[in-house]
């Protein structure tokens, strides 16, 4: 498994009315790192338009203005001014970008929009939301569902990042899972230690995970995890606790999408997700963390 260039060419940033500038500081970050195309991308549901079109949708207004109607003109405008917003910060966070960058406003179900957007060399990057009311909301579930279902690959950011140097951890459960690729890739790009931790039955040659790692010149520790400790969050928080990590990788199908989202939370890391069968070229879904 020689180091090879990832196979990605963009980072898509789904982005909700409420995204911070911190987390397009951090789509920027990445795309340098790993020299991506950026798309900021305002996702706009349809179905708020179409709820407050109906007779019976009401809004409560505070300081004892009780329940009305919605007012539809209001919202649209309230929904365009909060495209604009996002795009004049998103333009400020990219204006120093070296590498390609487009914002975009698509109107359309989360899922639909996704799924039409997203392409197999595509990192979509998920941001979790500060609050967490936005945190339970339907709008970042489904965005969060809908990256995870969709051709590309997922990165989860937590609300908050514990560190921007450490370790970079392949959670995999084979030597050849594209996990270990994948983030032998990044720690290369990022100049990080290599770890694997094995969630396999059976576990994995310590021997050979450090002569394949020397043969990329990285530095390796190898952590059995597997043989009845499970792949649970739970699990691997407490297997990954010592480390410091910058991020994980994992293989999408060993863990889902909630336990990975899970895992980033708790241990306050960007969690990465890959496909079960990458291409010969390390393919890659990150998130992040800058030099």
């Amino acid at each position: 498994m020689p180091t090879a260039p990832h196979s990605f060419k963009r980072l898509v940033l789904g982005l909700q009315p409420s995204a911070s500038g911190r987390s397009m500081r951090l789509a920027v970050e990445l795309a340098e790192l790993l020299d991506l195309d950026l798309l900021g991308l305002f996702l706009e549901d349809p179905s708020l338009r179409d709820f407050a079109g109906f007779p019976f949708a009401r809004e409560l207004r505070l300081l004892g203005g009780g329940w009305h109607p919605i007012d539809v003109e209001q919202l649209s405008q309230e929904l365009e001014l909060a495209a604009r917003s996002t795009e004049m910060v998103f333009t400020e966070a990219v204006k120093h970008l070296s590498v390609r960058w487009q914002f975009e406003v698509k109107r359309g179900t989360i899922a639909t929009t996704v799924a039409s957007v997203s392409q197999t060399s595509d990192i979509v990057m998920i941001v979790e939301p500060a609050s967490a009311g936005e945190r339970a909301t339907h709008a970042f579930s489904g965005l969060l569902q809908a990256a995870l279902g969709s051709a590309a690959a997922v990165m989860i950011v937590p609300t908050h990042i514990a560190r921007a140097r450490g370790p970079i951890v392949a959670i995999a459960s084979a030597l050849d899972d594209p996990s270990v690729a994948v983030a032998a890739t990044v720690a290369h790009a990022a100049g990080e230690e290599l770890v694997m931790v094995d969630v396999g039955k059976n576990s994995i040659d310590d021997e050979r995970v450090r002569t394949l790692a020397a043969a990329r010149g990285l530095a390796i520790k190898h952590i059995v995890v597997g043989q009845g400790v499970g792949s649970g969050p739970a699990a691997l928080a407490w297997a990954i606790g010592p480390l410091h990590e910058r991020l994980a990788v994992m293989t999408r199908g060993d863990i889902d999408g909630r336990a990975a989202a899970i895992l980033a939370a708790e241990r306050h890391i960007p969690v990465l997700v890959v496909e079960p069968s990458a291409p010969t070229e390390a393919h890659v879904s990150v998130a992040g963390a800058s030099r």
